[in-house]
C-alpha cells in the first residue's frame, strides 16, 4: 500500500475550510485584486534630474514609490515636507502635488517605481507617511529589480510575478516603521522659499476659476513680483501660466475621479470658459477626453499615459 505523503494532512485541514460557492461562474476576479499594473522603474542619479520637465510631472494619475539609495533630500508631498535618508521611501498617490528639494549637488541614487492601481485600500496608510526599509522590504525590492531587469521577452513574461512581488512589497511597507518623527512634516532648510512655494500652490489651487496673475500672488503673499518669479522658476522650473493651466487640469482629473460633478461642472469649476475648451485641453494633457477618463476610472480600467511624459 502506497504511503500517504506527509504534506496531505495539512492540505486536508485547509480543504475543510472550503465552503460551497454561491455561483459556479462568479469567483474572485483579477481586476478586483490588489495588483499593481503598468509598472515602470527608473533611476535618478543627480539633483538636476529630479527637476520636473513640467508641472504635469508634479500632478499625475500614477502611483510613485520613491526609494533613496544614496544622498538624501526633502520630498514635498501635498502640504508636508519629509526629509528622506538612504534606506527610506515614500509613496506618492495620484494627483498629489510633489517635488524634491535640498538635495546635495553631485551624485545621488534614487529609485522610482511608478504604477497604476485600481484598488488601493490596503495601502491607504502609506499616504503622507514615508517608511524605513527593513530586511524583508530589501529582499522584496531586490526581487522587483531582478524581475524588471530581465532581458527581452523574459521581462514581459515575468509581468504577473512582478506585480505579485510589488504588491507584497507595498503591503509590507504599510506595516513598516515610519521615518523618524523629527524628519516628518518639516520645513526645508531653505525655509523661506518653502513657505513661499506652499503659498503659491495654495493660492493657485484656491483660485482655479480666476485668471490669476503673478501680481495677484505677490499682493497676497507680500513679496515683490520679481522675487516670486525667481522663487517659482528656481523651485519648479516653469512659468506661472503653465503651472496654473496644468494645476487646473490636475484638479479636473481629481473631480472627474470623484464622480460628484458632471463634465461641464468640472470644467467650469476649474476655470475653463467652455466645455469645448476644457475637453480640448484635457485631451491634450491626458490623451483622452474628460468623459472617457471618468469612465475608465470608474471601471477600474488602465488609464493611457499622459501626453506630457512622467
Amino acid at each position: 500500500m502506497k504511503a500517504t505523503p506527509d504534506f496531505l494532512p495539512v492540505l486536508k485541514k485547509a480543504l475543510k475550510k472550503l465552503e460551497p460557492p454561491t455561483s459556479l461562474f462568479n469567483g474572485i476576479r483579477i481586476e478586483q485584486a490588489f495588483a499593481p499594473d503598468n509598472i515602470l522603474l527608473f533611476r535618478r542619479t543627480d539633483a538636476a534630474s529630479l527637476r520636473p520637465e513640467c508641472v504635469s510631472n508634479n500632478y499625475h494619475h500614477r502611483y510613485v514609490l520613491v526609494t533613496v539609495f544614496e544622498t538624501g533630500g526633502t520630498a514635498r508631498i501635498d502640504h508636508a515636507s519629509h526629509e528622506l535618508q538612504p534606506g527610506e521611501c515614500a509613496l506618492i498617490f495620484p494627483h498629489q502635488f510633489h517635488h524634491f528639494m535640498d538635495v546635495a549637488k553631485g551624485s545621488l541614487d534614487w529609485l522610482f517605481i511608478t504604477f497604476d492601481l485600481a484598488h488601493p485600500d490596503p495601502i491607504l496608510g502609506l499616504r503622507n507617511t514615508p517608511r524605513r526599509l527593513d530586511l524583508k522590504a530589501s529582499e522584496l525590492l531586490t526581487q522587483v529589480l531582478n524581475l524588471y531587469t530581465l532581458p527581452g521577452e523574459n521581462r514581459t513574461k515575468s509581468g504577473l510575478e512582478l506585480s505579485h512581488i510589488l504588491s507584497h512589497l507595498l503591503l509590507h511597507l504599510a506595516g513598516a516603521p515610519e521615518i523618524a518623527e523629527e524628519r516628518r512634516d518639516i520645513h526645508s532648510s531653505d525655509d523661506a522659499r518653502d513657505v513661499i512655494l506652499e503659498g503659491i500652490n495654495t493660492y493657485v489651487r484656491a483660485h482655479l476659476r480666476e485668471a490669476v496673475t503673478i501680481g495677484d500672488l505677490a499682493k497676497d503673499l507680500g513679496y515683490s513680483v520679481s522675487h516670486l518669479r525667481a522663487v517659482f522658476r528656481d523651485r519648479l522650473g516653469v512659468s506661472l501660466g503653465r503651472y496654473i493651466r496644468e494645476s487646473r487640469l490636475s484638479q479636473a482629473a481629481q473631480l472627474l475621479q470623484a464622480g460628484e460633478m458632471n463634465v461641464s461642472e468640472v470644467g467650469e469649476a476649474c476655470g475653463f470658459e467652455s466645455l469645448f475648451a476644457f475637453s480640448r485641453a484635457f485631451r491634450k494633457a491626458y490623451s483622452v477626453p474628460p468623459r472617457t477618463y471618468r469612465n475608465l476610472v470608474s471601471s477600474g480600467a488602465p488609464l493611457p499615459p499622459p501626453s506630457i511624459p512622467l
